[in-house]
């Protein structure tokens, strides 16, 4: 039989980890501020692209189109060194407008598919970025 061999004090009984921080994943606010610029050009262009030469068409063209010029310049405006979260209120609060233009109001369907689709990534951008901001302390 062999003696058990004797550990010295210093030597720990198992390597200890550092423990990892639950933070934010960094890679989400880039990818919601893309978000926001691919949904925000993509109504505009489907505006002039997309949209009825119509009564209907014109205004919704005017609507949706200058909600997402405002929300692509505040986009534009969160990588500069101004307070984000104001801009960040406005993105969300113009893709909210775009869904409530889609849903409430009678216009064709591919008026409604854009202001619908752009509006629901505009707010999933918004949230994105904000929850991946690592700038607010």
């Amino acid at each position: 039989m062999s003696t058990p061999v004797q550990r010295p004090d210093a030597t720990p009984a198992a390597p200890v980890a550092p423990a990892t921080p639950l933070e934010p994943v960094p890679v989400v606010a880039p990818l919601g501020w893309v978000l926001i610029v691919a949904a925000s050009l993509g109504v505009i262009i489907s505006t002039w692209v997309l949209f009825p030469i119509d009564a209907a068409g014109m205004w919704a063209g005017y609507r949706a189109g200058f909600t997402a010029a405002v929300a692509f310049v505040c986009a534009l405006a969160l990588n500069t060194t101004l307070p984000k979260k104001p801009f960040l209120g406005i993105i969300a609060l113009c893709g909210a407008l775009l869904v409530l233009f889609a849903v409430f109001l009678d216009d064709p369907t591919t008026i409604f598919v854009t202001e619908l689709v752009g509006g629901a990534v505009l707010i999933a951008g918004a949230l994105l970025y904000g929850a991946g901001d690592r700038s607010r302390a």
